[in-house]
């Protein structure tokens, strides 16, 4: 009878230290580091939360931290305007974020840097625009879908990231050549001559035959690097850009979601350089926007219908005519 009771008595120990340590996995968070994509290990990890101005420091545990009893609410307990500021340190690295307080819950966060050339797959943030690299925050909850991204733009990005990227230069071919290329024109190093390169690469894989698989050098990341210098300033690059308008996936596949993007983001500038091109360039480079960008933004049509319409230029109504047509598809 004594061995029984012992025996239950240690499989209460066993049952409750179990549920304690299942109660802790449910309740961490577990944390990773990336730099252009690699995940990293730190020498020194720390994440810190701040509150309503309280300093919180989550326990840090192997492959994660403790989420802080403070943050063990409902997400309808909070308010919409909450926030908490976060900041995780890794060895060098120093980042701050801002979140909503629903998110510090169990799941996973993936803490992260990209810098040129690599950060040209947050393209779509628009946070590239500006900066020479990229900080970022993935969210992403035990309980919940999708995860959340938060994202920022630095100016200062370490001295050492464009002198690797300039050092390497001189032996690179191919593919490895234009990428640096693109990451030194961030960076403002022989900005000419790199964004002039580009522009050469472009005219050549679009003077391939359609009939071209595409390839490392001619793929899409192309059009990102030179897409993506002009929305950070280079205006000369419009030109190339119009006339580059062809009905071809190859080399330019996104290109229609550009040039939905210049006419509404910047109706004027793209109208008077489209009297630069000819009318069948002029006819291409709208039809190609509204064959699908256009047609599944319904705001972002209405937009541009009305700049177009604003316009009242030969132009505009030839555009506009070609936006409609291929919107009604």
């Amino acid at each position: 009878m004594k061995k029984e009771a012992a025996t239950l008595v240690l499989l209460l120990i066993i049952g409750i230290c179990s549920a304690a340590k299942g109660s802790e996995r449910r309740n961490l968070i577990s944390v990773t580091f990336s730099v252009d994509g690699k995940t990293v290990g730190c020498n020194e990890r720390k994440l810190r939360l701040r509150l309503h101005g309280e300093l919180i420091e989550p326990e840090a545990l192997s492959g994660g931290f403790v989420v802080p009893a403070t943050f063990n609410k409902k997400s309808s307990d909070w308010q919409s305007g909450d926030s908490v500021d976060v900041g995780f340190t890794c060895g060098e690295y120093s980042l701050n974020f801002q979140l909503h307080p629903s998110l510090v819950s169990s799941g996973r966060w993936e803490f992260g840097v990209e810098y040129p050339p690599h950060w040209i797959e947050y393209g779509w943030t628009g946070a590239i625009e500006h900066g020479t690299w990229l900080s970022y925050l993935v969210s992403e909850c035990d309980d919940c879908e999708p995860g959340v991204v938060t994202y920022l733009s630095h100016s200062d990005a370490p001295p050492s990231i464009p002198a690797r990227l300039r050092e390497e230069q001189p032996a690179a071919s191919g593919e490895r050549a234009r990428d640096l290329a693109y990451g030194l024109a961030i960076f403002g190093i022989n900005y000419g001559q790199n964004r002039d390169y580009l522009v050469q690469l472009l005219n050549a894989c679009l003077s391939r035959p359609k009939s071209y698989s595409e390839d490392d050098i001619c793929d899409h990341k192309l059009l990102d690097y030179a897409t993506n210098l002009y929305w950070r300033g280079d205006g000369a690059l419009l030109g190339p850009l119009l006339e580059s308008a062809d009905s071809r996936r190859d080399v330019i596949g996104e290109i229609d979601a550009f040039y939905a993007d210049l006419l509404d983001r910047q109706p004027l500038t793209v109208l008077n350089g489209m009297q630069n091109v000819s009318v069948d360039k002029q006819r291409t480079i709208c039809r190609l926007a509204g064959e699908f960008e256009l047609r599944m933004d319904s705001p972002k049509f209405q937009r541009v219908a009305k700049h177009l319409h604003a316009a009242r230029t030969e132009v505009a109504e030839r555009c506009m005519k070609e936006v409609k047509n291929a919107n009604a598809q």
